[in-house]
């Protein structure tokens, strides 16, 4: 009868649940301080600024690209091995078909899919189901990541002395926290927002010569997902390696033509599930090319992201290019995944070899570590955040789409504000976050208001954009991005990989992007500050499903 009961309830739930979410419906810049602060920084570094990455810090950043910043964007030209003829020109893919469909800005079905395992997941999780295990607690979790983050050899130091990712035994023991080596001698470049991203993306899958491995929370039913399936095809069938995993449960309501497509030229795609854990999501945003380039970040691949189909909504991304020798280490860990899961599901599916011989990579000067976190019992990325900010000496730059902060996060936030130290913290604002994010406002404002009393810089992202970026730096010298939200799915049910990097140059820019970001929200201070405050049904998941939190 219980289990009678709480399908109906979630059936109920679920009946209302699409009509009460889209029912929710002073520029106050802080730039000119913290550039301030930033040309400060780069002055003691002796690094330049790289102003040209700003995006023109004054105004809104519109996604497009300026002439500098175009040529920034500019890569060494793959090199081609000895056995390989070169290709004399790019190749041309198929252009859309005048009949295909592009879908609604809002997918009705992808959001059902998405709310009605988000519900499972805490149904069961909470202990509300009782032939369901629950999850680790949000306080075991926390005391967990802070045990490691918090060190007794490389304690945390005042505002003013010399940031801990100076120091060589601070670096070594959080390689060990974190599970990921540092790897020397890579390049870093961030790609701020859609289009730069996408200018990349697709230039390395035009030249890409050897091997395609690419991991995607969706690809959509789209022009960006179409104009990726074809360029996916056409080096599918010049004989390339191409791999692409994609979460199983999302491809029911995301991309179901395009990965069709695809399987049908004969790529292998893995519908990543977990066996024993029914709501987990696969979340994991990554492409390796030519075991030469990788990157990593928040973008998935949807117009949504790339801002191709001038008709849909737009949301505020970043991502990550490196190239060197944490490539390598990139490719072990979507070969192990890869590897894994297809013994584990029986598919008839050709390995991937975890080592390769090196592409013909850039190279510089940034030490960069992969990390991968798999919920419930592994905590590596929330470890690789919470430790560097316990490694921060001067400033702390957070911006993520989702911030509801277990209680080790407000701990960290809590103590560098406590030391000295600036935090200045970007989420979304109720008016900026995407439709299916409404129903957290209220934890997310729960959350920020104890930071901002402490002394905390919060800022609120404005307008209809939705920022879905998920990145931090400390000190001008390191930064750590990837597919990771601030919020508790991610200790409990979502797959993620970030890297983190050690460059003051490339730092200089994605500090840079975050002034921008500034530029474009408003800073609270107090609630009454926080403007209309989300409705009910964002009260209730707060009050419900957040409780654990309020402490």
């Amino acid at each position: 009868m219980v289990k009678n009961t709480s399908l109906l309830f979630k059936a109920f739930v679920m009946a209302i649940f699409p009509a009460a979410v889209f029912a929710q419906g002073d520029y106050d810049s802080r730039l000119g301080e913290l550039q301030s602060g930033m040309e400060r920084t780069a002055e003691a570094l002796g690094v330049p600024l790289h102003e040209d990455w700003a995006a023109d810090l004054s105004g809104r950043f519109d996604g497009s690209l300026s002439g500098d910043q175009s040529a920034a964007l500019q890569l060494t030209p793959l090199r081609a091995p000895a056995s390989l003829p070169r290709v004399p020109s790019l190749p041309v893919i198929p252009p859309l078909p005048a009949d295909y469909p592009l879908p609604e800005p809002v997918s009705y079905t992808g959001t059902a899919v998405i709310v009605w395992h988000a519900l499972g997941a805490q149904l069961s999780d909470n202990g509300w189901i009782p032939w369901a295990d629950s999850a680790p607690t949000f306080d075991e979790i926390s005391k967990r990541v802070l045990d490691v983050s918090v060190s007794r050899a490389y304690p945390a130091r005042r505002a003013g002395q010399q940031s801990l990712f100076r120091d060589a035994g601070f670096l070594a023991e959080y390689e060990r926290a974190t599970k990921a080596p540092f790897r020397d001698g890579n390049s870093a470049r961030y790609l701020v927002d859609g289009p730069a991203s996408f200018a990349v993306r697709d230039r390395l899958m035009r030249e890409a010569k050897k091997s395609l491995l690419v991991s995607s929370w969706a690809f959509y039913d789209d022009i960006t997902g179409w104009e990726a399936a074809q360029y996916l095809i056409l080096k599918k069938r010049e004989g390339l390696e191409v791999k692409v995993i994609v979460d199983k449960k999302v491809a029911v309501g995301h991309g179901r033509r395009v990965l069709k497509l695809m399987e049908q030229a004969g790529i292998e795609v893995l519908r990543y599930e977990e066996k024993d854990r029914g709501n987990d999501i696969w979340h994991v945003k990554m492409m390796i090319v030519d075991d030469a380039y990788a990157i990593v970040g928040g973008l998935n691949f949807g117009d949504v992201y790339s801002h191709k189909d001038p008709n849909n909504v737009k949301w505020r991304d970043t991502d990550v290019l490196y190239s060197g020798p944490a490539v390598a280490e990139s490719r072990r860990l979507f070969a192990r995944l890869w590897n894994s899961k297809v013994r584990e599901l029986k598919l008839k599916f050709s390995p991937v070899a975890e080592t390769a011989p090196a592409g013909a990579y850039e190279g510089g000067s940034a030490k960069v570590s992969v990390i991968l976190q798999d919920p419930p019992t592994d905590s590596n990325v929330l470890v690789s955040i919470v430790k560097a900010m316990y490694g921060a000496t001067g400033r702390i730059n957070i911006e993520n789409a989702y911030f509801v902060a277990l209680p080790v996060v407000t701990k960290a936030v809590l103590d560098a504000v406590s030391r000295g130290v600036e935090v200045n913290i970007i989420t979304n604002s109720k008016e900026s976050i995407d439709p299916e994010g409404k129903v957290i406002v209220e934890a997310m404002y729960e959350c920020l208001m104890p930071l901002a009393a402490a002394g905390a810089n919060i800022y609120l992202y404005q307008g209809s954009a939705t920022l879905h970026s998920k990145f931090m730096t400390v000190d001008g010298v390191f930064a750590n991005i990837g597919s990771y939200n601030l919020h508790p799915r991610g200790e409990r049910y979502d797959t993620e990989v970030n890297v983190s990097i050690i460059d003051p140059v490339s730092t200089a820019e994605l500090d840079a992007a975050f002034a921008a970001d500034v530029a474009m929200s408003r800073r609270v201070t107090s609630p009454d500050q926080l403007g209309e405050r989300p409705g009910w049904l964002s009260s209730f998941v707060s009050e419900y499903f957040y409780a654990q939190l309020k402490k």
